[in-house]
């Protein structure tokens, strides 16, 4: 008979939690995007703004949600050598006052040189769209649809910015401002902490560097920049140009360019 009284006792529960969340769900609407995301330049709901809206309607029907952050490892094998990757995660929990609860977890893939700053980053975009899945609301014009829509449309030519007029300097290398065509954000830069990544996923200082500081050298058997070295400056500039437009806003710390 104690048997049963326990099995019926967590049906109820369970019962009511259920109940709980169907009526929270039942008052969530969508949620108005707050921010912009300067990289893909859309509009999208913070951290912030889901938590202000969702955490109200589920305390007002005896709910809370718990977030941690959660990681996992796995390794494969490439050729004859066994490589070991990471991924982070989020794991959100939605309780009960009876004491009932449900989780769920959710890990991506990260690099094994991917920062601290940058894992954090992940972690709040993670965090978004995890409570956004557990309330059942969407963003307008979310930043994550416009990445898919930008990789399956072709881009729109850039318009390379015109160069500021200068008083020539006879030390200094000279080459021609390549075409908007030959405008490529795919290069990979060089040298420096960010040695191989593309210029076009630099930010911030890293972007300035390459510039405003980092002038191109001519080849020493021919005197002249490269044709490569000519693109990375000319992309540089550009992409620094358009960084630094008057609506440009802030990044905030949930702004991850995907």
């Amino acid at each position: 008979m104690t048997q049963d009284n326990d099995i019926n006792a967590l049906q109820l529960r369970r019962s009511e939690l259920f109940a709980a969340i169907a009526k929270s769900l039942f008052e969530t609407k969508d949620i108005a995007p707050d921010s912009n995301n300067p990289f893909h330049k859309a509009k999208y709901a913070s951290l912030s703004a889901h938590l202000n809206y969702i955490k109200p309607i589920f305390a007002k029907n005896g709910l809370g949600i718990l977030q941690f952050p959660t990681s996992a490892s796995d390794s494969f094998w490439s050729g004859a050598e066994r490589k070991n990757i990471g991924a982070i995660g989020v794991q959100t929990i939605i309780i009960h006052k009876n004491g009932e609860s449900i989780e769920q977890s959710c890990v991506v893939p990260i690099d094994t040189d991917t920062t601290g700053q940058q894992a954090g980053a992940l972690l709040t975009y993670l965090r978004r769209y995890a409570l956004a899945s557990v309330a059942g609301v969407a963003t307008e014009d979310d930043d994550a649809e416009f990445d898919r829509q930008v990789k399956s449309v072709a881009p729109k030519p850039y318009v390379a910015p015109k160069p500021v007029a200068q008083a020539p300097v006879q030390s200094a290398p000279s080459f021609s401002e390549p075409a908007s065509g030959d405008i490529d954000p795919s290069i990979p830069v060089p040298f420096g902490n960010n040695k191989g990544t593309p210029i076009g996923e630099l930010q911030g200082n890293d972007l300035a560097y390459w510039a405003t500081k980092w002038e191109p050298r001519p080849y020493e058997k021919t005197g002249r920049v490269t044709a490569k070295d000519a693109k990375l400056k000319a992309t540089a500039v550009a992409l620094y140009n358009n960084s630094q437009g008057p609506q440009q806003e802030p990044e905030t710390s949930d702004e991850v360019p995907f």
